[in-house]
């Protein structure tokens, strides 16, 4: 026996869907014409109108009566009035209309004249005999029984039309609870039909979980061995390009600018050896103080060339702890005054002290290289003057010289590697200090800045993290 085979569960879902929409929408017609019909019915109540016709009759009988009696608080006028507007709007479009379908026009229109024979009599009278019973009643009976025949008709029509309407009201609301069960059962199916999709979907979902973690163990088992070798090389790799590049930077440099300090002390080597008998011991001292600053020349540029080797390997690290700006700057003028008998270094300090957060040897080394600047740029009658003071997050150190400053078109290239200005003709150096100093300063999470005036001097600023006197601040910030 051959299988069958199930219903697709897109085909089920768009079947209960479709059975939800049209009950649904045959609710919805249903409704509407029921609430279509109530109210044209309404447009067409005409017992209320009748009614108070007849009601506006039988209260002119009694007013008419009354009168006659000697009641003078009747008001029979008022009564005809009220009477008179009643029938007229009994005689209107859609009330007319709605008598003439009834078959009632003909007892309308008697019912009319009796009115305008009753206005007529009113008119052609006067005084007390205007509302005499004897004049007025025979054409006011004749009105009341009319309004009578067309109340009791009216009133058996809108019975007959009321029974009829509440049939169709309980058919169409038998209807609309067929179609709310239908709705109710729509969507019963199309809620199992999703739960049944979420179940299947979170099985499929936990299955390509564990799938996926099955496959990730399988791919870290395997590559785990890979990637600690692949660290490994690439460690080794850093360190043997920051290796390369020492070398080579240092290489560079020894070629290219340790040639004229060695050239210097050749020469004037070979000039004591050959002349050494015809200098007086003056002269040999002179010539020994330029091999001195000839050695110092070539210290400078041994240390400058191993910085810069060092920092472009990436070798340079910072240490920093908590140092106080004065006690460096202090030290460091301490150290310029007995080397070279300077006493042009002036200092000011602010207040609170001035703490940064900072490794001491490379603060100290750049701090050196803005002093020896200085005081190399300045004219020996001027001081060097060296501030320090406490600014927002900031420790700062400013050294201003007395020099011929820097022009503004060269400022914006000063910290570049082997740059010297139009103004530093003459002057030893081969352009690394500034440079070195900067990036020192940057490894310390600072910065090194100049502000010059052509004629004014430089003023070379140092911001370093602040330090507070007990708190540790965060390094890396």
């Amino acid at each position: 026996m051959p299988r069958l085979r199930p219903f697709p569960a897109y085909l089920v879902s768009s079947l209960a869907i479709l059975a939800f929409s049209a009950f649904l929408a045959f609710a919805l017609v249903r409704l509407f014409q029921v609430e279509k019909d109530m109210r044209d019915n309404v447009d067409e109540n005409m017992l209320w109108v009748v009614t108070q016709a007849q009601v506006a009759s039988h209260r002119l009988d009694q007013a008419v009566s009354r009168r006659a009696m000697g009641h003078r608080g009747s008001d029979p006028e008022l009564r005809l009035d009220i009477l008179a507007s009643r029938l007229t709007l009994m005689d209107d479009g859609p009330q007319r209309r709605y008598l003439a379908s009834q078959g009632l026009e003909s007892p309308l229109d008697a019912a009319l004249d009796d009115l305008q024979a009753l206005l007529a009599t009113v008119d052609d009278n006067e005084g007390e005999s205007r509302f005499r019973p004897a004049t007025l009643m025979p054409h006011l009976d004749g009105l009341m029984d009319r309004l009578n025949r067309i109340a009791n008709a009216v009133m058996m029509a809108e019975w007959e039309s009321t029974g009829a309407r509440l049939d169709t009201y309980r058919s169409s609301l038998l209807q609309v609870i067929g179609s709310v069960i239908g709705i109710t059962l729509s969507g019963l199916a199309l809620m199992l039909l999703l739960i049944h999709a979420l179940g299947q979907r979170r099985i499929a979902q936990q299955a390509l979980t564990a799938h996926r973690d099955q496959l990730e163990g399988e791919i870290a088992r395997h590559t785990s061995r890979y990637k600690e070798t692949a660290d490994a090389l690439a460690s080794a790799l850093n360190r043997e390009r920051g290796v390369s590049e020492f070398y080579r930077s240092f290489a560079a440099m020894v070629s290219h600018q340790f040639r004229t300090p060695l050239a210097v002390i050749d020469s004037g080597l070979q000039r004591l050896l050959r002349r050494d008998r015809h200098f007086t011991a003056e002269q040999r001292s002179e010539r020994y103080q330029r091999l001195r600053e000839a050695v110092e020349q070539m210290t400078r540029l041994v240390e400058s060339s191993l910085t810069a080797a060092r920092l472009d390997g990436q070798q340079v690290e910072a240490n920093p702890t908590r140092h106080s700006l004065v006690s460096i700057v202090d030290h460091l003028c301490r150290l310029q005054e007995e080397a070279k008998g300077v006493a042009r270094l002036t200092t000011s300090h602010g207040s609170p002290e001035a703490l940064a957060w900072c490794d001491r040897a490379l603060t100290e080394q750049v701090l050196a290289n803005l002093i020896s600047n200085a005081l190399k740029y300045s004219p020996a009658d001027k001081p060097v003057c060296i501030t320090t003071a406490r600014e927002g997050d900031e420790a700062v150190c400013r050294v201003a010289d007395g020099g011929p400053g820097i022009p503004g078109d060269e400022q914006a290239r000063l910290f570049e590697r082997f740059f010297r200005g139009s103004n530093a003709a003459g002057k030893d150096g081969i352009g690394l200090g500034l440079n070195i100093a900067r990036h020192l300063a940057r490894i310390q999470q600072g910065d090194l800045e100049v502000s010059a005036t052509p004629g004014e001097g430089s003023v070379f600023t140092l911001r370093l993290p602040a330090a507070d006197q007990e708190e540790r601040p965060d390094a890396s910030s």
